[in-house]
């Protein structure tokens, strides 16, 4: 977490094969479940912010897999 998007690359170029990504990930579902309750202090429906959550955490997700996969064809091309 907290790590730019760059020195992933840099770190997986150089060979790093794993990579913990749960704490960032998590930040992303979280930050949208606070966003959708204090947009509407009565919500109480789980569905209605678990959805937005997931797209969030479902998005970065994405996201990070086309970095590594832009980097890994790097370092295989390279």
């Amino acid at each position: 977490s907290g790590v730019a998007d760059a020195v992933i690359a840099a770190a997986v170029r150089a060979g790093m094969t794993k990579i913990n990504v749960s704490t960032h990930l998590n930040g992303f579902f979280t930050r949208a479940i606070r966003e959708k309750l204090a947009a509407d202090e009565r919500l109480v429906d789980s569905r209605k912010y678990l959805a937005p959550a997931r797209d969030a955490l479902a998005a970065e997700a994405a996201r990070m897999l086309r970095l590594f996969a832009l980097t890994g064809s790097d370092t295989v091309a390279g």
